[in-house]
């Protein structure tokens, strides 16, 4: 049986929605269009089954927010628009695989100082670092240039992941 919907799932849902919709332009207007409408209704569907389960439970699916979640957290926020900001002036094209792979280290630290040995955490952590490693090399070999492959390679893929966690549990969800 599935673990219930629970807030995690809303946030990593939605932002795997946003990484797609922002990052998914290679695909050209139509494409881009098509992808951003499949990643928010897949969004869309984790919110649904989050809003019927406490609905159904009256349980509204939080996690501990321990002191290692909010420094584990506080430091994520900071390496997000400290990296970004330098990363935007120096090689701007390095910007998005940046962002991944911080938010694919913080899924590693969850899984080891937060619910500690988590292994959906470890697995996703180490899929969007791998994920932004592969697009940040893209954005090193193909230099200023080639910022909307590295975006698309690292953007889209962390959002097909992460709302390839989220969607298949909340269909199913839905369902029961």
């Amino acid at each position: 049986m599935d673990r219930p919907i629970d807030v995690g799932d809303l946030v990593g849902a939605g932002f795997g929605a946003l990484f797609v919709v922002l990052n998914a332009g290679l695909l050209g207007a139509v494409g881009h269009v098509v992808a951003a409408v499949v990643a928010v209704a897949c969004a869309a569907t984790v919110v649904l089954a989050y809003v019927r389960r406490r609905r159904v439970t009256g349980d509204v699916g939080m996690f501990p927010m321990t002191r290692s979640y909010q420094l584990i957290v506080a430091l994520e926020v900071v390496a997000l628009f400290g990296g970004t900001a330098v990363l935007g002036r120096l090689a701007p094209q390095l910007s998005v695989p940046w962002v991944v792979l911080v938010v694919g280290v913080h899924f590693l630290a969850l899984a080891r100082w937060w619910l500690v040995g988590a292994r959906p955490f470890l697995v996703l952590g180490a899929v969007l670092t791998v994920i932004a490693v592969v697009g940040g090399v893209v954005g090193v070999l193909g230099g200023p240039a080639s910022a909307p492959l590295a975006a698309f390679v690292a953007g889209v893929g962390a959002g097909v992941v992460m709302l390839g966690g989220t969607t298949p549990r909340a269909v199913r969800s839905l369902r029961d």
